[in-house]
């Protein structure tokens, strides 16, 4: 289990984050620059913290006010670099061999070979890493980590300097690694997708705030916060405010019939794909309808994008996306668009 709430003053920012995080996969999810990264070389012990305490497996890695600092090597913690590191005078078995602990040198070639043959890179033993691919770098730079039975283990974006194509075989490896490790596991990473698809919980990171943490279907349904929702996907946010019960969205024209809201909401959204025709809200469900005119249409891979706006106004535009069937299937279009009061998120900032 790990434990860190630590603070450190940067050059444009201050981080301050609160993460817990036991036997599972947790991301750090953020734009870039908003102290993901940062935050793992604190926890590694490459940057210290100016306060604060981090705990991994009951053991004080570092703590402010009783003066622990453990150096980088005492705290077993397995680090994948963005660029993976690897030692470039070194061999692919030299490599994996070099994250071992202090064994026999015939039981760690040993383990490095088996783990080298898990791996996939057992032909490339004997080659440097400038004649490996971005995949074979990353797989050499795992099993050099896992050499040395590290407590937690730490992924800062894995895919970002790999080529598309090369990102799904390797995201099942990587999966399969993950669900297998016994520690826990941060991985950061700003895309959504690979968030969702990769791990059980998530802090979302914001201007070196962990703003909000919990399971990821938690935070992709509900985010809460503007920063949260933009994160996870969500296209259409404006400003709102509550009057007489119900929440006015002046960027829109559209007023909203939603139960259990408080004065504390300070923006909406809704998802692209979850506005529907209002003809086919189920009854009792519509949180807004509103008479609308199309302004683009942009046909994508395997969806079509309409920019649409209340009907008759030079309002803000929202994003409506469908499958490319359902677009095919709407031949005369509806009168009115809807969004259900399941789906619509209440923000602040």
């Amino acid at each position: 289990m790990l434990e860190c709430k630590i603070k450190k003053k940067l050059g444009g920012f201050s981080l301050d984050v609160d993460i817990t995080a036991c036997s599972d996969i947790t991301a750090l999810m953020g734009a870039s620059g908003s102290g993901k990264s940062m935050t793992l070389r604190c926890i590694a012990g490459i940057s210290k913290p100016d306060e604060g305490k981090i705990v991994l497996g009951g053991v004080t890695l570092f703590d402010s006010e009783k003066g622990i600092n453990l150096p980088p090597q005492k705290r077993n913690t397995g680090f994948l670099f963005q660029d993976y590191a690897l030692f470039p005078n070194m061999t692919v078995l030299k490599n994996i061999m070099a994250g071992a602990k202090i064994s026999p040198r015939r039981e760690c070639r040993r383990a490095a070979v088996e783990l080298a043959e898990t791996f996939h890179i057992a032909k490339h033993l004997n080659k440097y890493p400038h004649q490996l691919s971005g995949g074979e770098k990353q797989r050499c730079a795992l099993a050099r980590i896992l050499m040395g039975s590290p407590d937690i283990l730490m992924l800062d974006e894995p895919f970002s300097a790999l080529d598309s194509h090369l990102r799904w075989e390797l995201e099942l490896e990587l999966a399969s690694v993950m669900k297998q490790f016994a520690g826990p596991v941060l991985y950061v990473s700003h895309n959504r997708d690979e968030v969702y698809r990769l791990c059980d919980h998530i802090v979302v990171m914001n201007n070196g705030r962990s703003e909000v943490t919990g399971q990821k279907w938690e935070i992709f349904k509900k985010p809460l916060t503007v920063g949260a929702a933009r994160l996870t996907g969500c296209k259409n946010i404006t400003e709102t405010a509550v009057r007489h019960g119900r929440l006015i969205a002046p960027g829109w024209g559209i007023e909203f019939d939603c139960d259990g809201v408080d004065s504390g909401v300070q923006y909406i959204g809704i998802r692209a794909n979850y506005i529907i025709p209002a003809c086919r809200a189920p009854e009792g469900e519509i949180a807004a309808a509103f008479p609308f005119e199309i302004i683009s249409e942009i046909e994508d891979t395997f969806s079509n994008i309409l920019m649409v706006r209340k009907k008759g106004s030079n309002l803000l535009p929202l994003r409506w996306e469908m499958p490319k069937k359902d677009r095919a299937a709407l031949r005369d279009m509806p009168q009115e668009l809807a969004f259900l009061r399941e789906h619509v998120l209440l923000l602040r900032e």
